[in-house]
């Protein structure tokens, strides 16, 4: 059929197709201008206890000959082979191993409590349960737990300023525990003991300058 009906139809068809054209262009202009989800830097974990790395827990293996005496800071993760491991109550129980101890104790305490730890820490070298003590903790020397770690009297700890380490997340999923998230602040290992210079030496590998805690 021919006529001025079939020409509107025509006219009609034709402008519902473009409009249709200019729709699906419009939902793909919407599409790409969405913002996009910014990738992790780190697991959905939003705890900050972090597993020590492997360059860390066996140079902490080197150095003691073994097993530490105490880890307060422990979890099922945790590559740290220690007598003692408190996986919770580190605060509170002593750090000591009761049979043929050694006093010895490695800690990577939970950044977000640093005062309260550190305030454990010397209570515990104080009380002499623990004679010899390896603390990996970030560096801040601008802090006040930090000058009272430095200045605890008759001992002058042992700083090691390390490279960006990357630690593991215990609380990642089962497919991630084997991925490693780098810190975002500035290491440092702490040495308290009898032995710093053999300390230096064993932990080389993961420093890049070191220092005293008073000089």
């Amino acid at each position: 059929m021919s006529g001025p009906h079939a020409r509107d139809r025509g006219k009609l068809a034709t402008a519902l197709a473009r409009i249709r054209e200019l729709e699906a262009e419009r939902d793909r202009a919407l599409v790409s201008a969405a913002p996009r989800p910014k990738p992790k830097s780190r697991s959905a974990s939003k705890s900050d206890w972090w597993c020590s790395p492997p360059e860390i827990a066996d140079a902490v293996w080197e150095f003691f000959g073994g097993e530490v005496d105490v880890d307060p800071c422990s979890n099922p993760l945790s590559l740290i082979k220690a007598r003692v491991a408190y996986t919770a109550g580190g605060l509170v129980l002593p750090w000591r191993c009761r049979v043929r101890p050694r006093r010895t104790c490695y800690e990577n305490p939970p950044y977000s409590k640093l005062v309260a730890w550190t305030d454990k820490m010397l209570h515990e070298l104080r009380v002499g349960n623990v004679a010899e003590h390896i603390r990996l903790t970030m560096f801040a020397p601008s802090s006040a737990w930090w000058v009272s770690m430095c200045c605890m009297p008759q001992r002058n700890p042992r700083i090691l300023a390390t490279k960006r380490l990357s630690f593991i997340d215990p609380e990642a999923p089962d497919g991630a525990r084997d991925t490693r998230y780098p810190c975002r602040f500035d290491p440092a290992l702490i040495y308290v003991g009898p032995d710093p210079e053999r300390f230096t030496r064993t932990f080389a590998h993961v420093t890049r300058w070191t220092t005293w805690g008073r000089t």
